[in-house]
């Protein structure tokens, strides 16, 4: 028997180079656990009597995990030795085995080859010479032509087995031909193979069926996907891989049913909101909980997407019941990375990214600008017409304007490509015994406004070690540093975004960009206050700094083989930083600070701990009865350090932010504040009994038993119990003619569990001081800071609770489509309400547990294998999510009024949202759109005072601006009073989509990959801010408008002459057609919200297109690497939309103190860009 090739095959340069790193990564090994590196050593015992080597043979392979590679026939017939050592190494048990026989040995990595001794006498029973070896030679890949390491040969019938290396190539030694291989690998179908004589063979392996074999992650263990009871929805490592985004929020985007993600805006670093099943919550959170190698964290923005192996999301209490008072709206679970065991591999997965806006929004052209300036002057007055000569020269002149291109400052701000890159390098080696997996990624992603960039430094890493059979420990450390840097876009009063659509385009007379809105009409204050955007934007500056660490060990004890102790403590530290600089230009700095620069700085820094404690026992009775049991202890302690807030001003007017920020001590103090938060503990009890009878009929309780010091004494424990169940009714006897039903599951399930999310204090006596003046400032000698109740204590607030009830059916087709329908209806109790109280008690509101809502919805995700061949596959996916939510029950009242708040107090009646018991979530309230008034509205014109008078019965509306005249904006009077006011408004649009979801087809053809996949969104309204602020003069009398309003548009008062007509019957010729009433209708008064500014939502976008090539393993394995693909990839490739804005995936408010409760609106939102991107991602 000839020993394996492979140490001959290799030059010796090669080996040489493989033995250098080999001792590398040992002496990391070693170094890393000086102490326990000792046990590492193989050692053996043997007592063996008269026993054939064939039986010692298994004993030692039992004892070390080494496999024999040996002439089976020869071996048999050689007569029985008689062995003993005692705690040897492998090598000397192996000389004192073969001191009896004629054999000798080699090892080769994990595989003990035995051969024949040259020129040996025969043994006595041996009739004829052993025939020569048969080895045969190959190579293990998947349908994409990526060789699998690890992948177990063995031969049908026979006891030797290898294991693939990592370009996937195997050298067997069989005992015969004809032979049948077999070949099998983890998550993928086990594979035969006929072979008839002694050459290479080339096996391609198909994943398994995925909703059958994946293994996902369900609280405190892991257990197959087939024998889930409750409804869990993935996202794999593999299909993560082809997404190369810098957050793994944007990767789940339209891809699993039930998961609304929404980006607020397309600046770096967004705010990006999950939602699962709707969410229940009115004044409380509505987050998932989010776990990251069970470690709870605020956000998953945090984690490199190239680190992330799976992503699992909990919907129901079945599931998320296990994390009690935290799970009521889902659980988002993600596992990084996990060490890997073989040679150390390295890998690199970097890209490079082209970002640019997709598309700009149309404004007047210079002429239609200054047009617009004097048709409005002559609105008003002659002395405005006087100025706007000044500014911009006579009326006669105006067609110069014409051949001036003018600036675009949409171009100018946002409109310019941007670059963005992500470097990604991993990791990962060890041992049987010990594995480590090291990860560093770093974003660098630049926005589309000039100063805006994002950041990210992120280190991972993780080891596992077997310190015995029975004891294994791991633990993983993660740090990420986030910086981003920028000017203020939406959700501020000095939003930039809209500067690019105001600023007017042409400099006109005097050499100016933008008139400043405070400025006045006087023709000095015009030409002092010229503000340039691009400068403006620069001194609105905001720095935001983030760093978070955490820690987590954990030590498995496997007490025997049915029970498992495992005991978890992690530790977590968070630091961040918000810094705001507002330079001489902006209106705070004007308003507030003398015209002089002024700074800001928030500071939090957060500790968390957990320590988690779990039994687990396994109990398998026969093939019919198989029953684990789970029990655990959890503590929780969050310690919110400190808060602290400083704010300066009347700095030197050239000062730097950054300078600025370092000498904050140099200024004026205007505010100092440093809060000590008390700490939020939680204490918890859980159990899970998991029974499965048959491998058909599943059954599973969950029960958790929190309590938290959000709660007063008395309030501080609630149980959340859930169960749920399933019949596989594909294993039923009455099936089986059903051939093209490779699997049917039917699942139920009904459970509780709680949020716990809302504010600590809610029944603590709180005292707020007074930060802005001390009290008697400038009148005594001493004044002092005053402090007073913020709130009424309510003793009584307790959890809020979410009964949650499922049934779903899991199905697979013809063992190629596989899917997954489920009808859910979520019932959220005891929610905290702001509830009106007498007067008497000093206070308006009070927050009291007497909400309730409820969310009901289907969802269905389908995944299709249509074509699955060795060198083409076709896969194709589709999913689509239902809700509908319900206010059921609010504080004793049926309406409730909010705010979205983006106007600030300028918008007439501010309340623009409502709540009504019975209806649903993010309703829109305003006035309804009646087109403009006609001609035929008004019997005359007043010329002394201007006014037109309007016939009887013809409601009126005081909108400000140039008074109700022909062709202003005309508003339904609903209740027929006559005019037009806050009682003529109702529900003019719903803010929640009818229905999301995606779908996509994913193909590779030999070494080539494409993937396209689409997002969409059906049924939703957007409240758009800017059709409203964009097509009036708001805030300023010399910004500039859409095209909306232009000259042949509008409804319009100037002839061609120039000259303003008042009377109907000239002004019914002059406008035959208008499209759009005149948009000096409210002039720069307070805007109203009117049906016209609500838009439909709904889109279809092409969200990523990816084509990629995988280099075949015989072309780079001379250069030691195992993969090597090369990709490209489209995001937001195109967008099919009626939505008139930037993009109709937006929820931006300024500062709604309920931004859940109003979404949907459009307050300038940062532009979503479109993005190139070309990568590479490589393994050695």
């Amino acid at each position: 028997m000839e020993p394996i090739a492979c140490e001959r095959a290799l030059p010796l340069q090669c080996r040489r180079a493989t033995a250098c790193r080999l001792r590398t990564a040992t002496l990391f090994v070693l170094l890393l656990l000086a102490g326990i590196a000792p046990g590492l050593a193989q050692k053996v015992t043997l007592n063996a009597k008269g026993q054939q080597l064939e039986t010692i043979f298994q004993d030692i392979t039992r004892q070390t995990g080494y496999t024999f590679f040996y002439p089976e026939g020869f071996v048999k017939k050689l007569p029985p030795v008689t062995v003993t050592v005692n705690n040897e190494a492998l090598e000397k048990a192996l000389t004192a085995c073969f001191e009896q026989a004629p054999l000798t040995f080699s090892i080769v990595e994990k595989t003990i080859v035995v051969k024949e001794k040259k020129n040996a006498a025969t043994p006595a029973l041996q009739a004829t010479k052993a025939p020569p070896p048969i080895v045969i030679n190959g190579n293990i890949i998947n349908v994409n032509k990526e060789p699998l390491l690890g992948a177990s040969v063995h031969e049908k019938g026979g006891t030797a087995k290898v294991l693939t290396k990592a370009d996937g190539n195997f050298a067997l030694t069989i005992s015969k031909l004809p032979a049948t291989l077999v070949v099998s690998y983890i998550g993928y179908q086990v594979k035969e193979i006929a072979v008839t004589q002694e050459v290479p063979v080339t096996v391609a392996l198909e994943e398994m069926n995925k909703s059958m074999e994946d293994v996902v992650v369900i609280g405190y263990q892991a257990v197959k996907r087939k024998d889930l009871t409750g409804t869990v929805s993935s996202l794999s490592g593999a299909q993560l891989e082809k997404i190369p985004v810098s957050s793994a929020a944007e990767a789940l985007t339209g891809r699993l049913p039930g998961v609304q993600v929404t980006t607020v805006d397309g600046q770096p670093g967004a705010e990006v909101v999950i939602r699962v099943r709707g969410g229940g919550s009115i004044t409380g959170s509505n987050d998932p909980l989010y776990i990251v190698d069970g470690f709870r964290v605020n956000s998953i923005n945090d984690i490199a997407p190239a680190d992330i192996a799976t992503i699992d999301i909990l919907k129901d209490a079945a599931t998320a019941a296990i994390y009690g008072a935290a799970g009521a709206n889902g659980v988002i679970i993600i596992t990084t990375k996990s060490a890997k065991g073989g040679k150390t591999s390295i890998n690199y997965n970097g890209f490079m990214q082209s970002r640019q806006l997709p598309k700009k929004l149309e404004v007047l052209s210079p002429y239609e600008f200054v047009l617009a300036q004097y048709e409005y002057a002559r609105l008003k007055s002659q002395t405005d017409v006087d100025n706007f000569t000044k500014y911009f020269g006579d009326y006669e002149d105006l067609e110069l304007y014409k051949y001036q291109k003018g600036t675009d400052w949409q171009q100018q701000l946002y409109g310019s490509p941007s670059y963005s890159q992500q470097n990604s390098v991993s990791l990962t080696g060890g041992n049987d015994k010990t594995k480590v997996a090291l990860n560093f990624t770093h974003n660098k992603e630049a926005g589309l406004i000039a100063s805006n960039n994002f950041k990210r430094y992120y280190l991972n890493f993780k080891l596992n070690h077997e310190i015995s059979k029975a004891l294994k420990f791991d633990m993983a450390m993660r740090y990420t540093n986030t910086i981003i840097n920028g000017a203020g876009s939406s959700g501020s009063s000095n939003f930039r975004i809209g500067d690019g659509i105001t600023t007017r385009p042409v400099n006109g007379i005097a050499d100016m960009v933008i008139i400043d809105p405070g400025a006045g009409d006087d023709y000095e204050q015009f030409l002092s206050s010229l503000v340039n955007p691009l400068k403006l934007t620069d001194q609105d500056y905001r720095k935001r700094t983030g760093r978070l660490f955490s820690f987590n060990a954990g030590l498995s004890w496997n007490i025997n083989k049915s029970i498992t102790y495992r005991t978890e403590a992690s530790y977590g530290l968070s630091y961040a930083q918000n810094r705001r600089y507002y330079g001489p230009l902006t209106s705070t700095a004007r308003n507030e600070g003398g015209n002089l620069p002024m700074g800001e700085i928030t500071q939090t820094q957060t500790e968390d701990y957990r320590l988690t404690n779990t039994l687990r026992v396994a109990v398998k009775k026969n093939a019919n009865h198989d029953l684990n049991v789970l029990l655990g202890q959890e503590i929780l302690s969050r310690n919110k350090g400190f808060e602290e807030y400083n704010r300066a001003k009347y700095f030197n007017a050239d000062i730097l932010p950054e300078k600025l920020f370092a000498t904050m001590s140099l200024g004026t103090q205007d505010q100092h504040t440093t809060t000590e938060m008390a700490a939020d503990k939680t204490a918890s009890f859980f159990g899970q009994a998991i029974y499965q009878f048959q491998k058909k009929y599943i059954l599973n309780f969950t029960i958790r038993y929190d309590g938290s010091t959000r709660f007063a004494p008395g309030k501080q424990w609630g149980a959340f119990p859930a169960a749920s169940a399933a019949w596989r009714i594909s294993s039923e006897d009455f099936m089986k003619n059903f051939t093209f039903i490779t699997d049917l599951k039917l699942r139920a399930s009904y459970g509780v569990a709680g949020n716990n999310n809302i504010s600590s204090d809610q029944w603590r006596v709180l005292f707020t001081p007074s930060v802005t003046r001390p009290y008697g400032a400038g009148d005594v000698a001493n004044p002092y800071y005053t402090y007073a109740s913020s709130q009424l204590t309510n003793p009584d607030v307790r959890w809020e609770t979410t009964i949650t009830r499922n049934i779903g059916l899991d199905f697979t087709l013809f063992n190629k489509v596989n899917g997954t329908l489920d009808f859910y209806h979520n019932t959220t109790k005891d929610l905290l309400v702001q509830s009106a109280i007498p007067p008497t008690t000093g206070f308006p509101t009070q927050q009291r547990n007497i909400g309730q809502t409820s969310n009901r919805g289907i969802e269905l995700a389908l995944n299709a294998t249509v074509v699955s061949k060795k060198d083409l596959n076709v896969e194709l996916n589709f999913n689509i999510g239902i809700n509908r939510a319900r206010i059921d029950k609010l504080d004793g009242v049926d309406e409730r009024l909010f705010n979205s708040n983006w106007a600030g107090t300028d918008l007439k009646s501010q309340d623009d949202y409502r709540l009504y018991v019975g209806q649903t979530i993010g309703l829109m309230y305003g006035y309804v759109t009646d087109g403009m008034y006609s001609v035929d509205d008004f019997d005359s014109y007043d010329a002394s005072t201007r006014k037109y008078i309007l016939k009887s019965g013809v409601p009126s509306a005081d909108l400000g601006g140039i008074g109700v005249r022909p062709g202003t904006l005309k508003l339904k009077d609903l209740d027929d009073s006559g005019d037009i006011t806050a009682a003529d408004r109702k529900v003019i649009g719903n803010a929640l989509p009818k229905a999301t979801g995606g779908f996509g087809v994913s193909a590779s053809y030999k070494g080539f990959d494409v993937t396209a996949f689409f997002n969409w969104v059906y049924g939703n309204s957007v409240y758009n801010t800017g059709k409203i602020s964009f097509n009036m003069l708001y805030r300023t009398s010399y910004g500039n408008m859409l095209n909306t309003s232009n000259y042949d548009n509008r409804f319009h008062y100037i002839n061609s002459a120039g000259e303003l007509v008042t009377d109907l019957k000239q002004l019914a010729a002059l406008n035959p057609n208008p499209k759009i009433w005149s948009p000096f209708s409210m002039g720069t008064a307070s805007p109203y919200f009117h049906s016209w500014a609500v838009e439909n939502g709904s889109f279809l976008r092409l969200n990523t297109f990816s084509i990629g090539y995988s280099v075949p393993s015989k072309l780079i394995k001379a250069i030691y690497m195992t993969k090597l693909r090369v990709y490209a990839t489209v995001y937001n490739a195109f967008l099919i939309t009626g939505y008139s804005g930037y993009d109709p995936e937006v929820s931006t408010t300024r500062s709604s103190g309920y931004s859940q409760l109003t979404p949907g609106v459009d307050y300038s939102a940062y532009p979503k860009s479109r993005s190139y991107t070309v990568g590479v991602n490589v393994t050695f």
